[in-house]
Formats: C-alpha cells, sequence, structure tokens
C-alpha cells in the first residue's frame, strides 16, 4: 500500500470514529469500534470494518449503519480534504471474536494438561 492511501486510510478511519461517536445518537452503536478501513486506489469505495462490544445488537447495528450511511459519507466529506469521498461499505470484523476462541481453546488445553 502507498503512503497517501495509508494516509487517507487513517484519515477515514479518524474521522468516522469521530462522527459516530460525536454526531450519532443510536444507542445500538453506542459500543461499536472501528477496527480498520479499506480504500480502493481510486477512492470510489472503502470498506469500514466494525466490531461491537454486544455481538446480540450486531443485526440491529448493520441495519443502523445502512440506514445512516448517507449522513455518514456526508459528514466524512466535509471533514475530509479529498475531492471524492468514497462509498461506504460497513463489514462486521470477526477478526476479535475469532482470536478470543482461540485464546479460550489455549486456555481449556492448558487447564487439561496441568490436570
Amino acid at each position: 500500500m502507498s503512503l497517501r492511501m495509508d494516509k487517507v486510510n487513517k484519515e477515514i478511519f479518524r474521522q468516522l470514529t469521530r462522527i459516530i461517536q460525536e454526531e450519532v445518537d443510536d444507542p445500538c452503536l453506542s459500543f461499536l469500534s472501528i477496527t480498520r478501513v479499506e480504500t480502493t486506489r481510486d477512492l470510489r469505495e472503502c470498506k469500514v470494518f466494525f466490531s461491537l462490544l454486544n455481538e446480540e445488537h450486531l443485526p440491529r447495528a448493520v441495519e443502523a449503519l445502512k440506514k445512516m450511511n448517507k449522513f455518514l459519507r456526508g459528514s466524512l466529506g466535509r471533514a475530509l480534504y479529498i475531492k471524492i469521498t468514497p462509498q461506504l461499505h460497513f463489514i462486521p470484523d470477526e477478526s476479535i471474536k475469532y482470536s478470543v476462541d482461540i485464546n479460550t481453546k489455549i486456555d481449556q488445553i492448558i487447564n487439561e494438561e496441568s490436570r
């Protein structure tokens, strides 16, 4: 990835995090964390990976993000200094859940071996 794309991704990450924390008043998004952002080279598409503290709210959070996509994109466009504001695609990030599952299995193996 080029230095420019890395800077764009970091700025999109920073601004979206700020917008969701400060400007969005939706209880199902109150514990949403953006984990990473991947923007295409032409800046037309942006995958926004996110996780939630409470996985039960995931379907409602996905629906809320779809409904407020235009608002988030508009707010992002006003905050960025780039010619094109990318289309946002919100994707639940499974990596945190996966790492917790791996740690749980490792703990189980260690406990079984110590017996």
